[in-house]
């Protein structure tokens, strides 16, 4: 090692003395000299008058709390511009003096959830990264602000808001949203009043087919999050179609010993329906009931028949036919003989 290094000077000393063996070497040398002298005396000039420059650094917060997370951060950056002395500004710029921005979650007051810092005290976080000689000309916020929540949160119902109905010749069958609950976190008392979450308006009209759609979930003030933010609200849509069930004519409220016939015994009911529901809907789901005040005075000897439904899942229920003759019987009882 200690002959390459010897070999090395050698070297150097002999390109050394090569060099200033050319014509013209010395005077070159002079010249670089005197240059460097120049830019000496040119810097000093420059960095003892004041100049403005930009910095952009990065906002950071600290000491925040484990029981809570932050809802809505900082801004990543924030732009200054500073006056001071041109070699101030450079050491600013090469040491990285003025990075970072810190800002202490315990130092400023939070008022639910909401952190600022604006005005003079912005300026003075500012300052205390700086000399006292700097000047802050401007700022590109007037405010720092952030806002921060329990990390508890509480689980709440999803609710669809909005107006949904379905052409004449459909049904909605259902509406579902997917998930049905949400994590929300906010201030205390925002979740304390809180009972459910509402998407944001949707409104479907005449539909002929199903639907689903993709919808974010806006906070109704800031400071508030959602997890998930996103659900998935479905609005199943079946065509009607129409059924036909024989359902028997029965009496209502008959006197004891009398009874009712109707000719005929059974009526058509016809009723629209959803596909979906079609083999769900059964005669059990209907009534023919003969009420006795409605032929306590009836001397025609027609009675009409008024369907009573037992089913949310029919509609434009029909009987045919309207009406039935009738025939009442009186029961007779055999004399009892005493001894």
């Amino acid at each position: 090692m200690a002959e390459k290094r010897t070999h090395r000077l050698q070297s150097t000393k002999q390109f050394v003395r090569n060099f200033l063996r050319i014509n013209n070497s010395r005077e070159f040398l002079i010249f670089l000299f005197f240059l460097f002298i120049s830019f000496v005396f040119w810097y000093l000039m420059t960095m003892t008058g004041e100049y403005e420059m930009k910095y952009s650094p990065k906002v950071r917060l600290k000491n925040l709390p484990k029981e809570m997370i932050v809802i809505e951060p900082l801004p990543e950056r924030i732009d200054v511009t500073l006056r001071d002395k041109g070699d101030k500004l450079v050491e600013y710029r090469a040491r990285g003096r003025f990075k970072e921005l810190v800002v202490d979650f315990a130092q400023y007051p939070n008022v639910m959830g909401r952190t600022a810092i604006h005005g003079k005290e912005l300026e003075k976080l500012v300052a205390a990264n700086l000399s006292s000689s700097t000047h802050i000309v401007a700022l590109s916020l007037d405010t720092l602000q952030y806002y921060v929540a329990s990390a508890k949160g509480v689980k709440v119902p999803v609710k669809v808001s909005g107006r949904m109905e379905a052409n004449h010749q459909y049904r909605i069958n259902r509406v579902s949203v997917y998930p049905d609950s949400v994590m929300v976190y906010a201030p205390q008392a925002y979740l304390d009043s809180l009972s459910a979450v509402y998407t944001p308006r949707v409104d479907y009209v005449d539909l002929t087919d199903s639907v689903s759609e993709v919808l974010t979930l806006d906070a109704r003030q800031r400071g508030i999050r959602y997890e998930p933010s996103e659900v998935v609200v479905g609005v199943a849509v079946s065509p009607y179609v129409t059924k036909t069930l024989e359902v028997p004519v029965t009496a209502y409220l008959f006197p004891y010993g009398m009874s009712l016939k109707t000719f005929p015994s059974k009526a058509k009911v016809a009723f629209r329906v959803s596909l979906e529901d079609y083999g769900l809907i059964t005669e059990k789901d209907f009534a023919l009931q003969v009420h006795y005040t409605q032929i306590q005075n009836n001397l025609s000897g027609k009675v009409e028949l008024h369907p009573t439904v037992l089913s949310d899942k029919v509609y434009d229920v029909k009987v045919e036919p309207s009406e039935v003759d009738y025939l009442l019987e009186l029961d007779v009882l055999p004399a009892i003989s005493g001894e």
